[in-house]
C-alpha cells in the first residue's frame, strides 16, 4: 500500500503480508507502479486487485493486460478518484473514461 511515509501506515488486522510504500514527496502512484514492475511474478495464474487514484490505475492496467497479457477475468481494477477532480466531478466522467481506457488497451492486448 502507498501512503505519504510512516506516520499514515495503519493496523490491519489480516493474514496477508502488507508491503507500505512512503511516497516521500514523490507523485501519487509512483512507488506503487515501481513496486509492482518490479515483482518476480509466481509461476501460474496470476490475480490482481488494483484500486486508487486513476492515473496509475491506467498505467497498471495497461502493464497487467498488456505487457504481462494476464487475462481480464483475473483482475480487478479500478480508479476510486481521480487527481484534479472532486468526487461528483470523477463519478460524472468515471464511466466515460474507463470505457475509453479499456477500449484503448484491450485493443493492443
Amino acid at each position: 500500500m502507498e501512503v505519504e511515509g510512516p506516520g499514515e501506515e495503519q493496523k490491519i488486522a489480516t493474514d496477508a503480508e502488507i508491503v507500505w510504500l512512503h511516497r516521500a514527496g514523490r507523485p501519487v502512484g509512483q512507488a506503487l507502479t515501481e513496486a509492482v514492475r518490479s515483482l518476480q511474478f509466481p509461476p501460474g495464474d496470476v490475480q490482481a486487485f488494483v484500486h486508487g487514484e486513476a492515473g496509475f490505475v491506467k498505467e497498471l492496467r495497461r502493464y497487467l493486460r498488456v505487457e504481462r497479457e494476464i487475462p481480464r477475468q483475473r483482475l480487478s481494477i479500478s480508479g476510486y478518484w481521480r487527481l484534479g477532480h472532486n468526487e461528483d466531478g470523477w463519478q460524472a466522467s468515471k464511466r466515460e473514461w474507463n470505457a475509453q481506457v479499456e477500449a484503448e488497451q484491450e485493443s493492443a492486448a
